[in-house]
C-alpha cells in the first residue's frame, strides 16, 4: 500500500539542518552558563567559595556551543575548539562517573552518569554537525 504524499512529512532525501543538531547543545550549554552564574550569586550562602577559574573554564567549554554557526562557517579553525571543548565534557563525564560511585547509591550514580553522557552525546552532535556543514564559496 502506498501512502499519500500529504501523510509524509518527513522528507529523507535532505539531511537536517545544522541549525536543528546544534539547537539542544546551544541550550544545554546556555543552561549550564546559567546554572553557574546562579551559583555565583549565590556562593556567599555557601560554606567553601568557589574559585574564579572554576567560573572561567565553564565558560571556556560552553562558549563554542553559545557562537552562532554563521562564525564555524567563516572561521573553521573555530570548531576545534568546539571539538576539544566536547572531549573536555566527555572526560569530565567518564572521571565523575567513577569518582561518584563509592559516594552515592546506584540509583543516583546511574542518574547522574545518564545525564552526563547525554549532555556530552548532545555537545558531540552539536559539533559533528559543525565539521559535516557546507563551507559557503567565499
Amino acid at each position: 500500500m502506498k501512502v499519500p504524499a500529504r501523510w509524509s512529512a518527513i522528507d529523507d532525501s535532505e539531511p537536517l539542518p545544522v541549525s536543528l543538531l546544534r539547537a539542544p547543545a546551544a541550550i544545554a550549554a546556555g543552561a549550564f552558563v546559567a546554572g553557574v552564574a546562579v551559583g555565583a550569586v549565590a556562593a556567599p550562602f555557601a560554606s567553601a567559595p568557589t574559585p574564579a577559574i572554576t567560573y572561567l573554564l565553564t565558560l571556556i567549554v560552553c562558549a563554542p556551543f553559545l557562537l552562532p554557526t554563521s562564525a564555524y562557517r567563516r572561521h573553521r579553525a573555530l570548531w576545534w575548539w568546539m571539538a576539544a571543548a566536547a572531549a573536555l565534557a566527555t572526560m569530565r563525564a567518564v572521571f565523575m562517573a567513577g569518582f561518584l560511585l563509592p559516594y552515592q547509591s546506584w540509583g543516583a550514580w546511574a542518574l547522574k552518569c545518564a545525564m552526563d553522557l547525554l549532555a556530552a552525546a548532545v555537545l558531540w552532535l552539536a559539533t559533528l554537525a559543525i565539521f559535516r556543514a557546507p563551507v559557503p564559496d567565499s
